[in-house]
């Protein structure tokens, strides 16, 4: 018989919705009872929708009440690395964090260490790797009918932390999470550009020496793609192998290989408008996972050992860029490579006016009158936000 376990739900933003998703399909183990958050409205918001009986507007607040067994942490990402060490430093059991595990080497290997030491399970949000045609794609890859992998090509868009890291984490999960090399890049960065408060490139790209003799090229915001539909009709991760070939979205497979004479498309097991890569049964496999984790099964396929190194491998793409060489692994940069660039002149800026890409979502000073009006509409909250943002 399962335990059933305590969740405290850290950031009651458009995300927190997604890992909602994952606890209610659980709700047999599960049993969400504090949602924490500055913003007062937010957290009323969110106890309504989901039912929730307790808030707190910090971390301390609500570990000084009661020490949840989960933690999801669901904040922007600079604030990961520290609330991730307060949680297992106050005894949670596990942590699901959000991606990107942290904004430099440095703090995720303290986040790995502050687990270990307090015997936490820690869970970063790479989500996707529970899509179908992830899933399916990795079950063709170790049945040998490509032959062995050798070349991996990866396309992303709004920043390596932004969506990149889904695309590598997904590639290392399809060709079974090799370790590392070396990784070389190169970055661009003319425009005060940034993503949630963090400092991101304009694009870059990535070349990846996996040591099992693998390599994967990484290029985000440089290919030329339809944005509204990309999900669903391009296929941001290709695997080449000895004897066939594989392009992949999370919604489906096109295969290359065998005895066909042309690509086949390997659908998913559920209809593709049924498929959400960030919530749904995504999240709720997701969680499902953790659980059996908890109660003595395998290691989670999200861990954050397997996250570490895809935060890595796209910290080194920056850090290769700052120091014009390959970047060998271990890595032994801990700060973030963009920032020590940008104080070291060596991006220098065309236009300098800084903006965010993501920054609609700042809730810090908006009317949440008018929030409340359009929530009740039922808008979502990123549209939401940038209606009374004027974005």
């Amino acid at each position: 018989m399962t335990n059933k376990y305590t969740v405290a739900v850290v950031g009651a933003g458009s995300i927190s919705q997604a890992h909602m998703n994952g606890y209610n399909i659980n709700d047999k183990n599960i049993s969400v009872e504090a949602v924490v958050d500055p913003v007062e409205n937010a957290r009323k918001i969110f106890m309504d929708q989901y039912d929730v009986k307790k808030s707190y507007s910090s971390m301390k607040e609500l570990f000084q009440d009661f020490t949840p067994d989960i933690v999801s942490i669901c904040t922007w990402h600079a604030l990961h690395h520290e609330q991730t060490v307060e949680a297992a430093k106050a005894g949670v059991k596990a942590i699901i964090c959000e991606k990107p595990m942290a904004i430099g080497s440095g703090p995720a290997q303290s986040m790995l260490d502050a687990c270990q030491e307090n015997n936490v399970k820690l869970v970063i949000s790479h989500q996707r790797r529970f899509t179908p045609g992830w899933e399916k794609a990795k079950e063709i890859v170790e049945n040998g009918l490509i032959g062995n992998p050798l070349f991996v090509e990866l396309k992303a868009l709004e920043g390596l932390l932004n969506w990149a890291t889904h695309n590598i984490d997904g590639s290392r999960y399809i060709i079974g999470d090799p370790d590392t090399e070396w990784v070389f890049g190169s970055v661009e960065r003319t425009t005060n550009k940034f993503e949630r408060d963090t400092r991101i490139e304009d694009s870059c790209m990535g070349l990846i020496q996996y040591k099992n003799g693998i390599q994967s090229f990484v290029q985000s915001d440089l290919a030329q793609y339809d944005y509204e539909s990309q999900w669903k009709t391009n296929h941001p991760i290709f695997i080449r192998g000895e004897i066939g070939a594989l392009d992949i979205t999370e919604y489906e497979v096109k295969f290359l290989g065998g005895n066909n004479r042309g690509w086949e498309t390997i659908p998913a097991d559920i209809p593709k408008e049924k498929i959400d890569p960030i919530g749904g049964d995504t999240n709720g496999k997701l969680v499902k996972e953790l659980v059996d984790w908890l109660n003595g099964g395998d290691d989670h396929r999200c861990s954050g050992d397997k996250a570490k190194q895809t935060l890595d491998i796209m910290m080194s793409i920056y850090q290769s860029a700052r120091i014009n060489e390959k970047v060998f692994f271990p890595v032994s940069e801990d700060s973030y490579p963009l920032d020590l660039m940008f104080d070291e002149g060596k991006i220098p800026l065309n236009k300098p006016e800084r903006y965010d890409i993501r920054g609609f979502l700042d809730r810090s000073d908006i009317d949440e009158d008018d929030y409340n009006r359009l929530k009740k509409q039922g808008i979502p909250h990123h549209q939401i936000m940038q209606k009374v943002k004027r974005v």
